[in-house]
């Protein structure tokens, strides 16, 4: 074929082309492995597939243990449609060391793992679902007296280069405020540096911590002493700046007491918060990100939906207004997985059983991210 075609026409074809029959076309010839696994083609085979995303139905990647097992940890893609049909299910080809790891996010087809449940070991992987490969990445520097550390995961888009940033608390200023040194890793450099950026004195809660990377910035929800009690914001660090940022959140949100019964996700091309109460749990969406007379409190649910079950957490967003919520059933003593209507409140349980408080969501897009680094960093099960 390609004796007859010019490069650059089989490369437009190929850029079309799902992850899955790419990967067994790099075995056709050497032409087309190197084509493949190159970094700009691997770049803008990613930029199509966005395309195609935000047009055709979106994948939702669910991590869950099962309760039989709850040491298992389940990855599956879905797509977000009205069946949510399982159309793949990958394997993670690392084991943990604490009883499963913590998805810290995901970016352009990667997840950042976090072994760090129970016990800091301070281990990170970089793992692409969709090729079955893996990055372990180097070790942080762990000082000793550290408090504890908070995460986050993005692109730069200015360098093409993977980041992943951590606060680690390690001491108090003059007014009680936790002052956190900043570590930056980058894929290209492979190694983790100390930034000059300073973070305002803001303390990221530990408890239910989430972030989440929307335009260009890893986002946080934080909480500051002020005089008169906590003030809650939205703590945002541009990967390509490395630069920190404040988002003010609605009133509603920025009183709450405390942090910990807050998390942030995704919501399009935006933002949203869940807020969980004793009796009642509910999401404020940024309909317009950046725009702070945008948040808009999309629905509230009561936590006790009936007497045999509650929710546990509201897990996010679907493309057709629907939410994905875990219950826990009191009868069968199970988590249950539930796309709830808002509009109708009506629920529909998914068949999906869970150990409750270990699921969780991300919003995911194949790629060939990782296929054009060093072989011998990788494993392929």
């Amino acid at each position: 074929m390609s004796e007859y075609l010019p490069e650059e026409i089989i490369i437009q074809i190929l850029l079309r082309l799902p992850v899955k029959p790419l990967i067994q076309f790099t075995c056709v010839c050497r032409s087309w492995n190197s084509i493949i696994k190159h970094t700009s083609f691997i770049n803008r085979h990613l930029n199509v597939n966005q395309n195609k995303t935000s047009n055709n139905t979106p994948s939702i990647l669910l991590r869950h243990c099962p309760l039989k097992d709850p040491t298992v940890e389940q990855y599956s893609l879905h797509l977000d449609d009205d069946s949510f049909l399982e159309h793949s299910k990958p394997q993670l080809p690392v084991q943990s060391f604490n009883e499963c790891f913590r998805v810290v996010g995901s970016c352009n087809g990667l997840l950042l793992l976090s072994d760090d449940y129970l016990t800091e070991t301070n281990t990170f992987i970089l793992w692409n679902p969709s090729i079955r490969k893996f990055v372990s990445l180097a070790k942080p520097h762990a000082p000793t007296s550290s408090c504890y550390s908070i995460c986050g995961f993005g692109f730069d888009s200015k360098k093409n280069d993977y980041k992943v940033v951590k606060l680690v608390y390690l001491r108090q200023d003059d007014q009680g405020q936790a002052c956190p040194e900043i570590g930056l890793y980058s894929l290209n450099s492979g190694s983790w540096t100390t930034i000059a950026a300073t973070a305002p004195n803001y303390v990221i809660a530990q408890t239910f911590w989430s972030q989440v990377f929307v335009h260009g910035a890893v986002h946080w929800i934080a909480s500051r002493r002020k005089e008169n009690g906590l003030r809650n914001v939205i703590l945002s660090f541009d990967v390509s700046d490395e630069t920190f940022k404040e988002i003010e959140l609605p009133e509603d949100l920025a009183c709450v007491l405390p942090t910990k019964y807050m998390a942030i996700s995704a919501a399009g091309k935006s933002i949203a918060v869940k807020n969980y109460d004793q009796n009642i749990h509910s999401v404020w969406i940024m309909r317009e990100y950046g725009v702070v007379d945008s948040w808009t409190k999309k629905f509230s649910i009561d936590t006790h939906v009936n007497p045999n079950f509650r929710v546990v957490q509201i897990m996010g967003c679907r493309k057709n207004g629907e939410f994905l919520l875990e219950m826990y059933d009191h009868g069968r003593k199970t988590g249950e997985l539930v796309s709830h209507d808002p509009e109708n409140n009506r629920n529909e349980f998914l068949g999906i059983h869970t150990d409750p408080g270990y699921s969780c969501i991300e919003y995911y897009t194949e790629s060939l991210a990782l296929l054009d680094r060093a072989s011998e960093l990788m494993h392929i099960p």
